[in-house]
């Protein structure tokens, strides 16, 4: 996807909104009031009475591109500074009219124009080039801001973070991850919480919603399920981002932008983008760049197969082994997971697995240290209870706390607790052990009035993993506790601007969760999300925003209710 990644993000970035000069621009350039013919009469007439006062201050009042005509209709005035203020300008003409022997007489002053402008000019020249638009909205103090929401916001652990000095050489060249992350995570959180209030400007939001088409086509387009619905979606909102290219900032289109436009035929004969994108082969280009071969090219087929041969084979034997609990093989196969886990990050990630939630079996649970099962709190014995009740084929269990005179069984009340858990390939984890891997979206439990689950946000609180009998059957599940973050209240939900640009990608919480607690499974999680917390306009309460991360459907903010 490299046009797309490091071809249409880094273009806009760099291309249409300056990227690279952004950092020694000020904030965006006000507009000038446009002056009508009397108007300039009277601007200049300023300027002389102000040289005739020997009053520099008044001179430099005048708007500069007035100061800038009047110097360069008398050419004899000499400007010494390359990026002059209003007031080096006033300086540079008094001294010239202190020097003249008619003084301010010797001053030649210019015609009003005879049309309103915003930009005084001599007649006889055209009007300065105003800087690109893009350049005007994507200032300084916007690239600041992307830069400050990029070290406070939250990413889990496998996706790749963009440097914090982000814009700068100093950070090197950016990898296609980069980019795509920093386009469609941080940049998203940073420029609808700039550009999509009441507060904001015309060509702001003008702005913010073009990108926002790019931002839609990127994450429709590299989504690991494709149905055709999604990739006319794709094509739609990629027309509409090249159209608003060309209309918004002038902008050439470039092969990148052609290419692009047949997209829609190869996602519809070829599928997903990830079974048939070229980063697997860079990364076996970088992998025999780093081969050593002592120079022996004949043998490099053979090495090459040999160390591939012993990677797949240990990797395969370390999953598939049942090893012996001792402390030993614990630390053994610990050691394993954390030097190698690293290499499901990024796009490497998107090739691991086909989806969240498809094979349970896919669930693997490793603790830094194992110990013995706990007692489980009643109130947290109470909702797994509930939970295994509610999904149970078989007669419901029994409380431990309140034992009944039936044949029901009762539940086990321990478990043992971790700190982590991995799921297909991704891991997940407890706010106290690694906070940028606790945010996640989740399905509630149970089908709302319309037969849907509600898909919300909440961070996890504790893990744990537990036993249970059902028949013949013995059941170990890996079970996640999940504090639930509280929705905006109807009022607040108009002042949400994530929910109005971000094509359900991201929406507003508040920074408050329920006293309750959810007992959820593995396969109830839908994915990660990226995390910033802020206090929006018109809300004054401190909210969350929640940028999702799911790679596999749209979320909504429901989906259909299949049985588990």
């Amino acid at each position: 996807m490299h046009n797309l990644f490091l071809g249409e993000l880094n273009h806009h970035c760099i291309s249409i909104w300056g990227l690279k000069t952004a950092e020694n621009r000020d904030e965006q350039r006000k507009r000038s009031t446009a002056h009508t013919p009397d108007m300039q009469r009277t601007a200049l007439q300023r300027i002389v009475t102000g040289l005739r006062k020997g009053s520099s201050s008044m001179v430099a009042s005048v708007r500069k591109d007035y100061l800038e005509a009047v110097i360069s209709f008398n050419n004899s005035v000499l400007i010494m500074k390359s990026s002059p203020t209003k007031a080096d300008l006033a300086s540079a003409l008094a001294a010239w009219v202190s020097s003249a022997p008619d003084g301010v007489e010797s001053l030649r002053i210019p015609p009003p124009l005879s049309y309103a402008t915003d930009h005084f000019h001599i007649s006889a020249d055209t009007a300065p080039e105003p800087d690109p638009l893009g350049h005007t909205v994507f200032s300084g103090n916007v690239l600041e801001a992307i830069r400050g929401d990029i070290r406070a916001a939250h990413l889990p652990s496998w996706l790749s973070k963009p440097p914090a000095t982000f814009g700068s050489a100093s950070h090197g060249k950016l990898k296609a991850d980069h980019w795509r992350t920093v386009c469609t995570v941080n940049m998203v959180i940073t420029l609808v919480r700039l550009w999509g209030t009441a507060s904001s400007t015309e060509h702001e939001r003008l702005a913010l919603k073009n990108f926002l088409h790019l931002v839609a086509a990127v994450d429709l387009v590299s989504r690991r399920t494709m149905s055709a619905e999604r990739a006319h979606a794709f094509d739609t909102h990629m027309l509409n981002y090249l159209r608003g290219l060309r209309s918004l900032y002038d902008a050439d289109l470039v092969p990148n932008h052609h290419l692009s436009l047949h997209l829609r035929e190869c996602l519809l004969l070829f599928g997903p983008t990830l079974s048939w994108w070229t980063f697997p082969f860079e990364r076996y280009n970088g992998l025999l760049q780093r081969l050593n071969t002592n120079f022996r090219a004949a043998d490099m087929p053979k090495t090459f197969m040999r160390y591939f041969y012993i990677g797949a084979k240990l990797r395969w034997q370390m999953a598939s082994e049942s090893w012996p609990d001792t402390e030993e093989f614990r630390t053994l196969v610990h050691a394993f997971e954390t030097a190698f886990h690293d290499a499901a990050r990024g796009s490497r990630i998107m090739e691991a697995v086909s989806s969240f939630g498809s094979d349970e079996a896919s669930v693997r649970s490793r603790s830094r240290h194992y110990g013995a099962e706990e007692e489980l709190n009643p109130t947290l014995y109470k909702a797994l209870l509930s939970y295994v009740n509610a999904l149970s084929d078989h007669a419901p269990f029994a409380s431990r706390h309140n034992p009944t005179d039936d044949d029901r069984p009762l539940l086990p009340s321990t478990a043992l607790f971790l700190p982590w858990t991995t799921h297909a390939g991704v891991t997940f984890a407890t706010r106290d052990d690694a906070l940028r891997n606790s945010f996640l979206l989740f399905r509630k439990a149970g089908p709302n009035d319309d037969g849907h689950c509600e898909i919300v946000a909440g961070q996890i609180t504790q893990i744990f993993e537990h036993l249970r009998t059902e028949g013949d059957t013995c059941i170990k599940e890996v079970h996640l506790v999940v504090r639930e973050y509280k929705p905006l209240s109807a009022p607040h939900q108009a002042f949400d601007p994530y929910q109005q640009f971000t094509h359900g990608m991201a929406r507003l919480y508040y920074d408050e969760v329920y006293d309750y607690q959810h007992v959820i499974r593995t396969r109830d999680i839908v994915s990660h999300f990226a995390s910033y917390t802020y206090t929006p306009d018109g809300i004054d309460r401190q909210c969350v925003v929640a940028v999702s991360l799911d790679r596999v459907s749209l979320t909504s903010g429901s989906e259909s209710c299949t049985a588990s």
